[in-house]
């Protein structure tokens, strides 16, 4: 019994050392990465439930013929993917997205950045203006969607029909909505107010800028414009490079409230964009495998808009400190 004691114990020690050992031994780098990879892993987590399982989902739905009755479906390949890219509605939505785009980055940028410039003048009021700029993103897109359908209903019910009727500019209601040729302008002006988020990104970018070039500037007689055009716009870049990427990658989004409330799409999809296609597909028509086929190609052309755009705006983004 005392020898079976000793051997049990002198396990026990050995054991204790051999813990002692793993950790004791550890370099401090290696014990700061393992507090840090436990102090992610619940995010982690999280991320995976969250982003990387519905994901995962997507894909799989993607190569079967789901729908509400039946899911998830049977398996049938590259068919979805194939019977998407075939349809012209969806080439006309990537062509409708794109056109969204390119008009309202630039203007969103060129807003942000002068209306930042001016409350940066310290104007009175200038609490207010912030406040009245940052109204139009500051609540659901579905929100403001329905008021820009108010304003321009083609009706006695729009606001610029009837202000333009009482004026006597026209003789009849403009279908802003309901033309092919009016329909899409419509939509794009609806969506080129949203630009508050970026002004205040621009007006922190501007706060921190160093006030001995400014000031160097100001002392060696540089007017407003001069300041602006070769001191503040190129310390602005690596701002204006981080807005157009973003806005870059959210611009296969752009649109989905707009088009859902206003037009749905018409008049003959000439108001289409991908958003409102995958929820059509998914909702309207119950083709769940379609649908997630036509997300999946969505974030495909994201991922591509991004690799592209990031390293031509990169490298004209220059940094301060």
């Amino acid at each position: 019994m005392a020898s079976e004691s000793q051997e049990g114990s002198v396990n026990i020690t050995q054991s204790e050392n051999k813990s002692r050992f793993s950790v004791d031994n550890l370099s401090l780098s290696a014990q700061e990465s393992i507090q840090g990879w436990l102090f992610v892993l619940g995010k982690i987590a999280i991320i995976l439930f969250v982003i990387g399982f519905p994901m995962a989902f997507a894909i799989y739905l993607s190569f079967t013929d789901s729908n509400l009755v039946n899911l998830p479906g049977e398996f049938i390949g590259l068919e979805n993917y194939i019977w998407v890219l075939e349809q012209d509605v969806w080439w006309t939505s990537l062509k409708n997205v794109f056109l969204l785009g390119a008009i309202v980055i630039p203007t969103n940028i060129f807003f942000s950045f002068s209306t930042a410039l001016l409350l940066r003048e310290k104007l009175r009021g200038s609490t207010l203006y912030r406040v009245a700029f940052l109204v139009p993103v500051s609540g659901p897109p579905i929100i403001w969607a329905i008021v820009w359908k108010l304003v321009l209903f083609p009706n006695e019910g729009g606001i610029i029909n009837a202000i333009l009727l009482e004026l006597e500019f026209i003789s009849s209601y403009i279908p802003f909505l309901s033309d092919t040729a009016l329909a899409l302008p419509s939509v794009i002006m609806s969506q080129m107010w949203g630009f508050g988020l970026s002004m205040l990104i621009y007006m922190a970018a501007l706060s921190g800028l160093p006030s001995s070039v400014m000031e160097s500037a100001a002392m060696d007689g540089a007017n407003k414009y001069q300041k602006v055009r070769y001191i503040i716009w190129p310390l602005m870049k690596p701002t204006t490079f981080f807005l157009v990427v973003i806005q870059l990658v959210l611009v296969m989004r752009m649109g989905f409230g707009a088009v859902f409330v206003m037009t749905q799409g018409g008049p003959l999809n000439s108001t289409m964009v991908p958003s409102y296609f995958i929820y059509q597909l998914a909702f309207q028509y119950n083709s769940f495998g379609q649908s997630a086929a036509a997300a999946i190609l969505m974030f495909l052309v994201t991922a591509l808009i991004a690799l592209i755009s990031y390293k031509p705006l990169q490298s004209n983004a220059e940094y301060y400190q």
